[in-house]
């Protein structure tokens, strides 16, 4: 169980969009890190609950350990810092379909000695394509992510894509969202990571949104699910 309290700011023109995200992480299980945007093994373990879950991790890691669990400790801390930009390339005015190239970049400010991070750098990029038909709205994305290897795992650096659709109610005030999203694999011998989320958007008022995403996994390396609420302040 990870528990993630995320706070950001953002700036955006009409051409590009900036965001910071540092998130305070508390976590049972030392041997997994948010890398990438997943949920995957950091090279840690903790050796007093080794006989745990080494028969069925083994092979995850690089030198032949395994990912453990130890229910009876919680480990607190600063996350890594994400940083985003994307850059709004064609947008719908001038064009059928949207098209955005985003980037992201991994900070690793968080206390790898507590296993909540790796103490890795990670960078990525994307590329988003949207269509409006009316108050629905479908895109599809593809990207690549460069993981920086923790020690003791072995971990490909894995392509990205999804799609997904959304419709607005009530004058866009209410949005849902239903996303797909897969990587290619990332830990050899074990499926890539994929989920499957649904999200609820409402606009309060002109300066503030709320969000609701519920995530379901679908391969065995995928959290079994999560959920993520949020504020959003536009100023």
């Amino acid at each position: 169980r990870i528990f993630y309290f995320y706070g950001g700011l953002g700036y955006q023109t009409k051409k590009w969009s900036f965001n910071i995200s540092v998130p305070l992480v508390a976590q049972n299980n030392n041997g997994i890190s948010q890398i990438g945007g997943m949920m995957l093994p950091n090279g840690k373990s903790n050796n007093a609950n080794r006989s745990q879950t080494e028969g069925e991790f083994g092979g995850m890691m690089g030198n032949g350990g395994g990912i453990t669990s130890s229910l009876s400790h919680t480990n607190y801390g600063l996350g890594d810092t994400y940083i985003y930009g994307s850059y709004f390339f064609i947008d719908e005015l001038t064009s059928p379909v949207a098209i955005n190239f985003n980037s992201f970049v991994k900070v690793p400010t968080a206390n790898n000695s507590e296993g909540i991070g790796t103490g890795k750098f990670d960078f990525g990029i994307s590329a988003t394509l949207k269509k409006n038909l009316s108050s629905i709205v479908i895109f599809g994305d593809i990207g690549y992510i460069n993981i920086g290897d923790p020690p003791n795992a072995q971990l490909n650096n894995p392509v990205s894509y999804g799609f997904g659709i959304g419709k607005f109610f009530e004058d866009s005030n209410y949005s849902l969202l239903l996303y797909y999203q897969s990587y290619s694999t990332i830990i050899k011998g074990y499926e890539p990571p994929r989920q499957l989320s649904l999200g609820l958007n409402y606009k309060i008022n002109s300066q503030l949104n709320f969000s609701l995403i519920g995530s379901a996994g679908l391969s065995k390396v995928t959290s079994a699910f999560s959920f993520l609420t949020g504020l959003k302040w536009n100023v």
